[in-house]
C-alpha cells in the first residue's frame, strides 16, 4: 500500500513550545521518507477548528489523513473542525503529541516519542475507531468534543491553575509539563469546597451533595499522566463517569495520590458509572475543563454522550 497524502496542522505554541521541538523532529523525517504533505500553522485560539474545516470541505481528497502534531487541546480542536464539517471523505486523524500532558497518547497506546508516534502513523494501512465524547450545554446550547475527558470541580479547578501558573512554561521547556499540574494539587486541595451534583444516567438519577470531582472520562488517564480510571476503554462504545466525594481532607488526598502513583482506589466515596450517555448538574457555580482546557466558572447542566472518531495509527500492545 503506498503511503497516503497528510495535511498536517501544526500548533507552534502547544506545550508552550515543546510541539515546536518536535515538528523540527518530524518535519526532517517526513522529507526523508519521501512522505508527501502539506503545512497548516495553527496561529491563535480555535484556528485549527476552521483550519481543519478547510482541509475537509475544499482541500482534501479520498485516501488523504490529516496529522495534528500539538497537545490534547490541538487535537480537541482538529476533532472540533472535522465534524462541523460534516467530514464528507470521512478523513481519519494521525496525531503526534506535542503538549503537556499528552494525556490522550497515553489512553490509546500511542508512544508520546516523536518518532516511534510516526512510525505507528506511517505503518497503519486502514483506520482505528475510537470512542470520543461530546457534549451540549442544555441552557446555552453550545456543543463540543473531547477526545480525554469533561470534568467539572476538583481536576478543572488544577487545571485553570496550571494553565495560569508561571511555572509552566518552564516545566514544559524541561519536558516535565505533567508536573504543572501534579503542582497545584495540594493547593487546590486546602482551598476547593465540595458541590452539590445530579447524575441521570442507565435510566437512573443520583444527587451527591459532597462532590469534590466529577469527572466523564474516555480512557484511564486525566491531568498529565494521573490514572483516575484503570478499567475505561476508549473502544467500547460507552463513557466513564466518576464522581469522588470528600469526606474529609486526608481520605481525599490518600486516594488522589494513590491514583498518581497509579494504584487502584476502592472506596464507598467514590461512584463510578458507564454509560452511553449522562445528564449532569450542578447548581452551584464551579471550575470546568475539557482536554486540559479551562471552562468559565459557572452553574454546569451537561448533557455528554460519546461519539466515534477514525484515528490512524497502529497502538503499542499494552
Amino acid at each position: 500500500m503506498s503511503t497516503p497524502f497528510f495535511h498536517v496542522i501544526y500548533n507552534p505554541v502547544a506545550g508552550s513550545g515543546n510541539a515546536k521541538a518536535v515538528w523540527n523532529v518530524i518535519s526532517k523525517a517526513l522529507v526523508e521518507r519521501d512522505v508527501q504533505f502539506a503545512l497548516y500553522e495553527s496561529q491563535y485560539p480555535r484556528h485549527t477548528v476552521l483550519l481543519a474545516q478547510q482541509i475537509a470541505k475544499t482541500e482534501a481528497a479520498k485516501g488523504s489523513i490529516v496529522l495534528v502534531i500539538g497537545g490534547d487541546g490541538t487535537l480537541n480542536e482538529a476533532i472540533t473542525g472535522l465534524h462541523l464539517s460534516g467530514n464528507p471523505y470521512n478523513l481519519p486523524i494521525a496525531y503526534i503529541p506535542g503538549g503537556s500532558g499528552n494525556d490522550f497518547a497515553r489512553g490509546v497506546h500511542l508512544s508520546r516519542k516523536p518518532l516511534e508516534a510516526l512510525d505507528q502513523v506511517l505503518t497503519a494501512d486502514k483506520p482505528v475507531a475510537m470512542d470520543i465524547g461530546q457534549y451540549v450545554e442544555l441552557q446555552s446550547g453550545k456543543r463540543g468534543f473531547f477526545v480525554n475527558n469533561f470534568g467539572i470541580g476538583f481536576d478543572a479547578a488544577v487545571v485553570n491553575a496550571a494553565n495560569h501558573a508561571t511555572s509552566k512554561f518552564l516545566l514544559n521547556t524541561l519536558h516535565m509539563g505533567s508536573l504543572a499540574y501534579m503542582a497545584q494539587v495540594i493547593r487546590i486541595l486546602t482551598r476547593r469546597k465540595p458541590f452539590p451534583v445530579e447524575v441521570s444516567a442507565n435510566g437512573k438519577t443520583e444527587r451527591i451533595n459532597d462532590a469534590y470531582l466529577c469527572t466523564t472520562t474516555n480512557h484511564p488517564y486525566f491531568g498529565g499522566g494521573v490514572r483516575i480510571l484503570p478499567g475505561a476503554v476508549p473502544n467500547d462504545g460507552e463513557l466513564d463517569l466518576i464522581v469522588v466525594d470528600r469526606p474529609n481532607l486526608v481520605t481525599f488526598a490518600t486516594q488522589a495520590i494513590a491514583s498518581i502513583m497509579g494504584k487502584p482506589v476502592k472506596s464507598p466515596s467514590r461512584h463510578h458509572v458507564r454509560a452511553p450517555r449522562f445528564e449532569i448538574s450542578t447548581p452551584s457555580k464551579e471550575f470546568a475543563q475539557i482536554d486540559g482546557e479551562d471552562m468559565e466558572e459557572q452553574p454546569y447542566r451537561i448533557e455528554i454522550s460519546v461519539g466515534h472518531q477514525d484515528f490512524w495509527f497502529v497502538p503499542q500492545k499494552a
